[in-house]
């Protein structure tokens, strides 16, 4: 039954203890904190704590400036700018953020949606913007890998800004006037796990500062020690020059500001106007004045209502956009989920349609990277998957309720075909599994189907992953144009683009992720392509990446297991990706009062009792083990703690028969 290998850190316990004095965190949270090697005060406060003025620098991303300055050339102009996306929230996301912001500086801007044209910029979708006199394109959440196009479109006169956040060809990037992503080589973005909604977060925050009063101006920071001054020259936010300084020497009046240890001083033709910035002393004068810039940095943030307004405005998408993308829930990336989320659970009225679906799907549940992932995420996705994404966008763009309620109406009737369409394609692509793979011997599982509409093949990949343990490929073919479209999803170790850039002479076109990624092919060589990914399966693939592994963070007793347990954890939300919501091991107990429960009759409700405790548990897709739960039976088991209806249960992810 338990196949699995549970994964236990040892935690210092004298160490755990000192943690505790310093940080007044509970026991069981640092426990989870140091499993996931989070070992420093500085480390567990920040993450435990994170600080939305300490977001990273947009201006750190290469072609940033360029890509800015070109757009605000084309607001400027009255260019007509055309924004394309990527189908699923993450791109449609980026699309609101990215729209919003143009037009709220008066630019003329047109967004695209691919429906039938699968995933991408297409030459037909050009051909129709070119004639309708579009001069600039920007890309969101998609066009990394988009050459042909891209080489395509400047042909007809037409510039390309491609920001995206996939990973780029190893063959070289398109020739577009600039790219703005993190997994680039060149770039020198310090957190390179952004989803596009954060990118195009990212452009439009450093659009945002291009019309600010210090944009392209020399700020000087000064740490002073007595005689001792060390300075940093910053331009737009980023250290261009640093060193100690000569104050009889220098002409402080051509910066646009001067701050010191203990004084800022705003130097306009020589009028100086005074505010304290406080900084805590530091070791060395180096130090002192990177914590002066720090501080600098958080009063700014905290006094520009321009940009404060713009992050408040914009946040709460980049939440919504990150946790369906699933991207690692770390680094900025927590900052900016666990921001967008307050916002969302403080009040969530101006998007309208995004208020639809909470009000229909949450019921008045908190708003939390798990409804989103669960309830909201799949009703949005439900567009693209059905060729209608553009349902989905004009939902969150929408500005009135009337609007906003139509679209939300055929919205559920996507979804519900969506269902229907994922039960069929389920059924029709397992059957085919058996025919088509030795689900034994094969390290990839690689199926092609006909007469099957798209749209949720790569939730079917996923679940078949799931089950397998196994990088899955599944076709859908499509007679008329002798091509078959692809989904793509792979496990850890793994990399599905790496292996299918080393296939790319078969392919039209491919993308994607390092576990997710979609491809075109001929159907005729679909054979030889199979035949060749499961050689690379079989050279790259070993048992042990096969073989599920799981962290645990650490065992707990039955009485452990309570609601201020559950409480003393919220602190580490949000969690998804990279942080997963806590796994605990609990020694020899025994089941009772086991029951089958599910309209498909495939999950467990049971007691989990020791020590004379019991506690509710649910154990999803377990009914098929009911036989080997007897009564007497001692058991080790993973789970989660979670509540239901306030009170505590078990959400049971494996077992091992003691």
């Amino acid at each position: 039954m338990q196949k699995n290998k549970w994964i236990l850190q040892d935690i210092d316990k004298k160490f755990l203890y000192q943690l505790q004095e310093q940080t007044g965190l509970p026991e069981v949270t640092l426990k989870v904190l140091l499993s996931r090697g989070f070992n420093t005060v500085e480390a567990i406060n920040n993450f435990v704590c994170p600080k939305k003025e300490e977001l990273f620098n947009p201006f750190l991303f290469k072609d940033m400036y360029k890509a800015v300055l070109r757009i605000k050339q084309s607001i400027e102009n009255q260019e007509k700018i055309l924004i394309y996306a990527d189908r699923d929230v993450d791109g449609i996301t980026s699309l609101t953020i990215l729209y919003n912001t143009i037009v709220t500086l008066g630019g003329n801007v047109v967004w695209y949606i691919p429906s039938d044209e699968g995933y991408g910029l297409s030459c037909t979708v050009l051909d129709k913007y070119v004639q309708e006199g579009v001069k600039l394109i920007i890309t969101v959440d998609c066009g990394i890998s988009a050459v042909t196009e891209i080489d395509y479109a400047n042909s007809l006169g037409m510039e390309v800004i491609v920001t995206d956040h996939h990973e780029p060809p190893q063959d070289g990037l398109p020739k577009a006037y600039c790219v703005v992503d993190p997994k680039t080589d060149s770039c020198e973005y310090p957190f390179k796990e952004l989803a596009g909604c954060g990118v195009s977060f990212k452009v439009s925050q450093a659009l945002m500062q291009t019309y600010g009063k210090y944009f392209d101006k020399e700020i000087i920071v000064l740490a002073c020690e007595q005689e001792n001054v060390y300075g940093l020259i910053v331009l737009n936010g980023n250290v261009i020059k640093e060193g100690k300084i000569n104050l009889s020497q220098t002409d402080l009046s051509e910066y646009a500001k001067i701050v010191t240890n203990d004084t800022a001083y705003f130097a306009d033709n020589g009028n100086k106007n005074t505010e304290l910035v406080e900084a805590e002393p530091k070791d060395n004068i180096k130090d002192f004045a990177y914590e002066i810039l720090r501080q600098y940095r958080k009063k700014e943030f905290e006094n520009d209502g321009r940009m404060l307004e713009f992050f408040e405005n914009n946040i709460d998408l980049v939440a919504l956009g990150s946790v369906a993308d699933i991207v690692p829930l770390v680094d900025e990336n927590r900052t900016l989920v666990q921001s967008g989320l307050a916002i969302l659970n403080k009040d969530y009225s101006k998007r309208f349609g995004l208020g639809y679906i909470f009000e229909e799907y949450l019921k008045g549940k908190k708003i939390s990277a798990k409804t989103i992932s669960w309830n909201v995420a799949p009703i949005l996705n439900a567009a693209g998957r059905m060729g209608k994404a553009s349902v989905a966008a004009e939902l969150i763009l929408a500005d009135d309720k009337y609007n906003a309620s139509n679209f939300f109406v055929e919205l559920k009737k996507l979804n519900s075909d969506r269902k229907e369409l994922q039960n069929e394609n389920i059924r029709q692509f397992n059957i085919l599994l058996k025919q088509q793979c030795d689900i034994e011997k094969d390290n990839i599982l690689v199926v092609s189907a006909g007469n099957l509409a798209h749209g949720v093949t790569g939730i079917v990949a996923s679940q078949m992953v799931k089950l397998y343990g196994k990088p899955v490929i599944l076709f859908i073919e499509d007679k008329q144009k002798g091509e078959a479209t692809g989904a793509c999803r792979s496990i850890d170790g793994f990399d599905i683009v790496s292996a299918l850039d080393k296939t790319k002479d078969l392919l039209i076109k491919f993308g994607g992720h390092h576990q997710a990624a979609g491809l075109t092919i001929e159907i005729g060589k679909i054979n030889e392509f199979r035949d060749r990914i499961k050689q690379i399966a079989q050279e790259s693939i070993s048992k042990e990446m096969v073989a599920k592994k799981i962290n645990v963070d650490c065992e707990l007793k039955i009485t452990d297991v309570n609601r201020n347990t559950y409480k003393y954890l919220t602190v580490l939300e949000p969690f998804g990706a990279s942080n997963s919501v806590p796994i605990f091991l609990l020694k020899g107990v025994s089941f009772e009062e086991i029951s089958i429960i599910g309209q498909t009759q495939e999950h467990l409700r049971l007691k989990v009792c020791k020590d004379g405790m019991s506690i509710p548990a649910v154990f999803w897709g377990a009914a098929k083990y009911i036989d080997d739960f007897g009564y007497k039976d001692k058991f080790d088991i993973l789970f989660n703690i979670d509540l239901n209806r306030d009170n505590v249960q078990l959400i049971i992810l494996d077992v091992k028969i003691v």
